[in-house]
């Protein structure tokens, strides 16, 4: 088939079984001398540049050492270092043709590796370029900035690689250049053009007038570009006033819709009134549930708002109620004004932050010592007021910013943590209260004996019945409505009993310490606002609350990321924006806090409650803030006659359920570590102070976080080179000894983020590679880490890497790097700490080679094992005297098949042998025996570098092929290990066979072609893509070696596209020839088509084995 010429390659290209394009600046963005064609860059990995001033600043740190080595961080580096692949596929294609006996063995350009010898001289750690082995195009992989000329000629259907086939970039061809005018008139007509044209498939169903493609201009009705308006009305704007504005106007939308309703005279038929009626009557039993949930909340954590046990605030009990209700009040309208997503949704102090305040309170009082009890409580509830401004200014943040799924990145188990806190608190807070100690709860025998007196264990014991009660019961009833009137059976059992049945006094009964005590005559719903005395306020003191303030805003913001997709779901609120919800909380809080009142949020508990009975309305929620404010404008009064196990069982309740929460449902469900963890914060926080524990238990999370990712292993695999092999089609005798000594290559994959905690067990195993008692059983002389699977690395895994290095390099072993970008994080953080720097003299160790793919690594490897048995063959032939070998005594003859698995003295080599210094360089050396004697290369005896009566020929021995013709010779060097046929058999398929010469840069056939030829390479270089939908590979094609036989045999399209490297000879059997072939010899045919199935199944072999490893 003719040959398709087509433009060289950018530097674009794809990456193997990925897909993905990557350029050559995504590597090395230094390069700028091949992209305008300057100098080759060179072969070689670049080094740092070492002049005077370097030396003599490097001389000057020598003299004068640092201090600490944490100063060496900032790594510089001169040169932008480069892949080790250049020029590999060209000696690739080099040592094909010596192993088809096409060229004399030249041994290339020294480069230091571990794998040539065992001796480090000076002169291989520092390694000259790489010649350029051939005058054909540059490898894909290689930086040389080449072009082949075209010539303008008309395309036409064979020449042009049409859109069908989804080539990748390295065969997609460039435009023409006399057709640029064109192209650029094209898309100026198609930009200008409104109407698309119309295209119709014509069937026997196509309509005759079919219906026309509007212009984007006309397809817009009025109706459309009303939705579209709606649409970017509601587009979140970008900035905090914008966003403010938003919302406030979304609840001036929802007054405006009110206000037209009330005017509306249709709402006022019969219908619609007795629609309302019911309506108004479901929402008015949902008001008062609310209403109850309000005031049984404010009796139990608005009453211990402040630490009633210290003197100083002992009378502060109703001023903490009156200013939970105006928390309440403030959200309440703030939510059903329109600020929030839920039309019912229900706002109430945030209780959580009780323990906050106390601990606020008693910092001040500590710091305000001796001082006046006014400036005390001044002092208090400013912090109080403060904390609640700041609350609300991280919440306008958060959703300014849009990072409401920020704080889904904070450890669950530390947040599970601060509510088991919590839960310990209001546990203690309610024996204290219950109780009716006179100040805190102390952990002392004195503390115990108090609560276990007669006249006390039942104050505090009832309570804690009465909550566990609760548990039980709403564990049975599914209902809404048990705690409410749980409660409101306890208010009626408690006076039915008192007055109903013992006729008591309430004073008597409050003595005993059943109800709380009257507040003062004459307390006013707004006396707390008395206690803002600004001249009284002690500015150090409050500034020693702000560490406690942050701490409280944070434990305050995890609320609502989690409390309102909860409640969305609970309610089926699908228009649900997190961001609109943390302003809303926002605008909520602060104003809590300038009218002098504390934090709020959207409760989930009483806002499912709500709606689930009728108040999922924002009329509902206004009646319910009225409610409430009337409620408060009543005044405490009402305290004197609460008794006080109701309020303590209320207490006790939540405290047990989150208590609950973190220690129990998470028993046997989280890790060891950390339930450890929580437990550890649950017990600080409770018993200590709840900054030091949420401080705590951030320290422990990040201790766990390390122990448990240290214990997952770093390393994904790691195989020999026995199962990890390259896709290079390679000649069948570099294959035989590749297949022997393939077992010196280890790859190990790494993954994942590698830190201090992961680069000890990659050492640990690398070490045990190299230790004695597995090098003798299995020598290593390639160690390639693939780094694909990695995200990136830290400073002690990089330092890690280089210590590695040097580990491996003393016991001669060559350690590889592939999968890396230079200018990816991984990349960047090896070049930092030096591993890919040119080591001193002194060190004894060369620099990592690395390769853009773990591919390129292993035709690498593959190709330096090959230099030795190359080179053996050669020094074997040049020393091979022109007489008979000896007989062995026991009169085998020469042509003895030895095996290759045992030691080297077992084939009468001394262990003095130079050839045999060490296990590695012995067993390479065996195996390229072996495969010369197949290939009749060598004689049965070793060359002894020690004799001296061996007359050095000055021409190499025939191979058994050498003296037949082409294309015999390349056919049955081809097929020597795949049929058991010889040359009388095959010479009748020879004159079939056609001699094409393909110049660098023709396409062979693409993918989709009809399969009109096999070919098997001569000379030159070939290289074959493949893209699927899972990815893309590549293969390169050696001389010795076939490519499209598969197609060509089972008649079907072509699954790849052929590209030609380098001038290329290959020798080409047509589908006319092949069935010439099959009338006139059938047996040949059926031969060689047995021998192409073998072929394609040992790549498939080989392909399949790369893949799986490449995708482990």
């Amino acid at each position: 088939m003719p040959a398709r010429a087509i433009p060289k390659r950018d530097a674009e290209q794809p990456l193997p079984f990925t897909g993905d394009s990557v350029n050559d600046g995504d590597f090395a963005p230094d390069l700028n001398t091949a992209e305008h064609g300057g100098q080759t860059p060179p072969l070689t990995r670049s080094t740092r540049s070492h002049s005077i001033t370097a030396q003599t600043l490097s001389g000057s740190y020598s003299r004068n050492p640092i201090r600490s080595f944490a100063h060496q961080t900032s790594h510089s580096f001169a040169d932008t270092p480069q892949y080790a692949s250049q020029g590999v596929r060209e000696r690739s294609s080099q040592l094909a043709s010596y192993a088809l006996d096409a060229e004399e063995y030249q041994d290339r350009p020294h480069r230091h590796s571990f794998a040539d010898t065992d001796t480090d001289t000076a002169s291989g750690r520092h390694a000259g370029l790489l010649s350029e082995y051939s005058g054909g195009r540059a490898s894909p992989d290689s930086a040389w900035a080449d072009t082949i000329d075209e010539d303008s000629e008309p395309e036409t259907p064979e020449t042009v690689i049409g859109p069908d086939h989804h080539d990748s970039a390295f065969f997609s061809p460039s435009p023409r250049r006399g057709n640029d005018a064109q192209s650029r008139d094209a898309r100026r007509a198609s930009t200008r053009s409104k109407v698309p044209p119309v295209v119709v498939q014509d069937t026997e169903r196509t309509p005759l007038l079919p219906v026309p493609r509007l212009s984007r201009l006309d397809s817009q009705s009025n109706k459309h570009n009303q939705a579209s308006d709606h649409v970017r009305k509601r587009r979140p704007a970008s900035t905090l006033p914008a966003r403010v504005r938003e919302t406030l106007a979304t609840g001036r939308e929802h007054l405006a819709h009110l206000g037209r309703s009330v005017v509306n005279p249709k709402n006022y038929t019969r219908g619609v009134v007795v629609a309302h009626a019911l309506g108004s009557l479901q929402m008015v039993s949902a008001v008062f549930l609310g209403l109850l949930l309000n005031l049984l909340d404010a009796l139990s954590y608005g009453y211990i708002l402040f630490p009633l046990g210290a003197p100083i605030f002992s009378q502060t009990g109703p001023d903490g109620i009156s200013i939970f209700f105006v928390s309440c009040i403030v959200s309440q309208l703030c939510y059903s004004l329109g600020l929030s997503s839920f039309r019912g949704g229900v706002g109430s102090e945030m209780i959580e932050v009780v323990p906050f305040f106390h601990k606020m309170a008693y910092s001040i009082m500590e710091q305000m010592e001796g001082e006046p009890p006014e400036a005390v409580i001044a002092t208090t509830i400013v912090s109080y007021c403060l904390s609640s401004i700041l609350t609300g200014l991280i919440f306008l943040a958060l959703g300014a910013f849009k990072l409401g799924n920020l704080v889904s990145f904070f450890p669950r188990h530390i947040l599970i943590g601060c509510i088991g806190g919590v839960g310990f608190f209001l546990v203690v807070t309610g024996i204290e209260v219950s109780a009716r100690l006179g100040g805190s709860l102390n952990y002392d025998l004195e503390t115990l004996h108090k609560l276990l007196s007669a006249d006390t264990w039942y104050l505090w014991s009832l309570p804690l019945f009465l909550a566990i009660s609760i548990m039980i019961l709403q564990r049975m009833v599914k209902s809404p409505f048990v705690l409410p009137v749980f409660f409101v059976l306890i208010f009626a059992t408690f006076y039915t009993i008192v007055k109903g049945i013992f006729h008591m006094d309430l004073e008597i009964v409050r003595d005993a310490g059943w109800i709380f005590e009257q507040p003062e005559a004459g307390v006013k719903f707004y006396r707390f606002y008395s206690y803002f005395k600004f001249g009284s306020i002690d500015g150090a003191a409050l500034a020693s609350t702000i560490p406690t303030m942050f701490a409280l805003s944070f434990f305050g913001i995890i609320h609502v990321p989690i409390n309102v997709p909860a409640l969305g779901a609970a309610v089926k609120e699908d228009n649900l924006d997190v961001n609109r919800e943390l302003i809303a909380h926002g605008i909520s809080n602060t104003l809590s806090g300038f009218v002098g009142s504390i934090q709020n949020y959207l409760v989930y508990a009483n806002s499912v409650m709500f709606i689930d009975n009728g108040g999922d309305s924002r009329t509902a929620g206004l009646l319910l803030a009225a409610a409430t404010a009337a409620i408060w404008i009543a005044g405490p009064a009402m305290i004197g006659y609460i008794p006080i196990c109701l309020v303590g069982a209320l207490i006790f309740l939540l405290g047990i359920d989150l208590m609950k929460e973190a220690l129990w449902d998470t028993f046997g469900k989280c890790h060891k570590l950390e339930y450890l963890t929580i437990l550890a914060i649950v017990l600080i926080m409770g018993i200590h102070d709840f900054v030091v524990g949420i401080l705590v238990g951030i320290v422990l999370a990040c201790v766990s976080y390390v122990v448990q990712s240290s214990r997952h292993p770093a390393i994904r695999a790691s195989y020999t080179g026995v199962v990890a092999e390259s896709t290079v089609r390679r000649p069948r005798a570099d294959g035989r000894y590749l297949n022997k000594v393939r077992g010196q290559i280890r790859v190990i994959k790494l993954g994942g983020f590698l830190f201090f905690g992961t680069i000890v067990s990659v050492e640990d195993y690398m070490r045990s590679l190299i230790n004695e008692d597995h090098f003798e059983k299995q020598p290593v002389s390639f160690i390639i880490v693939d780094f694909t699977h990695v995200t990136d690395v830290d400073f002690s895994s990089s330092e890690g890497f280089q210590r590695i290095n040097r580990i491996v390099s003393r016991k001669k072993v060559k350690m590889i790097i592939s999968g890396v970008s230079f200018a990816s994080p991984v990349g960047r953080a090896l070049q930092n700490v030096g591993l890919l720097d040119e080591a001193d003299d002194d060190e004894g160790c060369a620099p990592p080679q690395v390769f853009e793919d773990l591919n390129t690594a292993l035709e690498s490897c593959e190709n330096e094992m090959l230099e030795v048995f190359h080179k053996h063959c050669n020094s074997s032939a040049s020393k091979r005297q022109q007489t008979t070998p000896p007989m062995s005594i026991n009169g085998t003859n020469g042509t003895q098949q030895i095996a290759t698995g045992g030691s080297p003295t077992s084939y009468g080599a001394s262990s003095l042998n130079p050839a045999f210094a060490s296990p590695r360089r012995g067993a390479r050396l065996v195996a390229a025996r072996s495969t010369a004697r197949e290939t009749n290369h060598d004689s049965l005896s070793l060359p002894d570098s020690s004799s001296q009566d061996a007359a050095p020929s000055s021409q190499s021995a025939p191979s058994r092929w050498r003296n037949f013709a082409q294309p015999l010779r390349i056919i049955l060097q081809t097929f020597e290990d795949v049929s058991t046929r010889n040359e009388d058999f095959w010479h009748v398929v020879a004159p079939y066979f056609e001699r094409k010469e393909y110049l660098a840069g023709a396409v062979l056939y693409s993918r989709g072609d009809d399969p009109d030829g096999f070919y098997i390479l001569e000379k030159g270089r070939f290289r074959a893509e493949y893209e699927l939908d899972q990815g893309s590979f590549f293969e390169v094609i050696l001389p010795g070696t076939t490519c499209g036989e598969l197609p060509f045999f089972s008649e079907t399209d072509r699954t790849g596209t052929v590209a030609v490297e380098n001038d290329s000879v290959a020798w080409l059997l047509t589908r006319d020839k092949f069935n010439e072939l099959e009338k006139k010899d059938q047996a040949v045919a059926m031969e060689l088509l047995k021998v192409g199935f073998k072929l394609t199944k040992e790549r498939m072999d080989a392909i399949t084995s790369y893949v799986l490893v490449t995708a482990s």
